[in-house]
């Protein structure tokens, strides 16, 4: 099974640095970028499990390629990064779906670590989710069809069901006219059958 790609997006080289060497031995894929535009092709380009950006970057604010990622990839969890946290700023990442934010400088490699394991984890168990409430959705959907199939199979075997009595009871005849040994009845029968043959067509 290939590891969970990761993107890391910060204007610092020894942060994309640290981060690539940590997020690595914990066993992930690690793609770095140390700006928006950089950031952004790689979004169009790799499918990520997680993305940890910086909020301010040299051409622009990581918030937007935060939004980009909810846009383009919907399963990619997305963490913050930031030198100067402050409440809206921190409320307005969480409000675009990231979900964590981490303060620079970190106290340990350790803590980014644990905290990406969390959020693929946690995203891995949402898709299993909407993976179950898919095929669930689907299992009722196949169910409301069948249902509202039913009255059109029970008229089409209501039909099937009277045609072959018509034709069992005429073959009784058939049998009883031949064992009799009348002639103008077996052709009378047999004129029935015909009928009865073109109406089954």
């Amino acid at each position: 099974m290939d590891p969970d790609s990761v993107l890391v997006v910060d204007d610092e080289a020894i942060v994309l640095d640290v981060l690539k060497v940590a997020l690595k031995k914990a066993g992930f894929a690690v793609f770095t970028a140390a700006r928006l535009v950089e950031g952004t092709a790689m979004v169009h380009g790799q499918k990520f499990s997680c993305a940890l950006i910086d909020k301010n970057l040299p051409d622009g604010s990581g918030l937007d390629l935060i939004r980009l990622i909810r846009q383009r990839q919907p399963d990619c969890t997305c963490l913050v990064m930031t030198a100067y946290p402050n409440a809206d700023s921190i409320l307005e990442a969480l409000k675009l779906g990231a979900v964590d934010y981490l303060e620079k400088p970190f106290p340990h490699v350790t803590i980014i670590q644990e905290k990406v394991k969390a959020a693929v984890d946690r995203q891995r168990r949402l898709a299993s989710l909407s993976s179950r409430v898919a095929e669930m959705n689907a299992l009722k959907a196949a169910a409301d069809a069948v249902v509202a199939e039913e009255p059109s199979l029970q008229n089409r075997l209501d039909s099937l069901n009277f045609r072959y009595q018509r034709v069992l009871a005429l073959m009784r005849e058939v049998k009883a006219g031949l064992e009799s040994g009348n002639a103008a009845t077996v052709k009378t029968l047999l004129s029935r059958v015909t009928a009865l043959l073109e109406d089954l067509k």
